[in-house]
């Protein structure tokens, strides 16, 4: 018959002292591991949700932009015109020799035709 050797009994409880420790420093240890799993997954979602609030607010800083344009494009067209309109205006030279020639005709002095009816049937009628 075989005899099991006897393992002394110090050597087993310094074992056994040893085999806890390393169980106490598994266990802190998947503890720790499992803390930095949820703060990643915490990390990421707080990332994914700033992401979307960064996207949408490019999407209406772009919509914004393109709006600006059309509206200073629509600025521009407007200034075109106006200076297009402002061109074809009489200059103050063409007023001048305009004035002149009203002052030298004096259009004050001319009759009506209703006034010159009149003027000529009293002439008539006077004879």
């Amino acid at each position: 018959m075989q005899q099991t050797p006897e393992i002394p009994t110090q050597s087993t409880s310094s074992i056994s002292s040893i085999v806890n420790s390393i169980n106490r420093r598994v266990r802190i240890l998947e503890e720790r591991h499992s803390n930095i799993q949820r703060k990643t997954e915490v990390i990421e979602d707080n990332i994914i949700s700033n992401h979307k609030v960064v996207s949408e607010d490019i999407k209406k800083i772009n919509s914004d932009i393109k709006e600006m344009k059309r509206d200073f494009e629509d600025i521009k067209d407007n200034m075109r015109r106006l200076i297009k309109e402002v061109g074809s205006r009489a200059k103050k030279e063409d007023v001048d020799v305009i004035q002149k020639y009203i002052d030298l005709w004096n259009p004050t002095n001319f009759v009506t035709n209703r006034e010159l009816d009149k003027a000529v049937k009293r002439i008539i009628s006077e004879k």
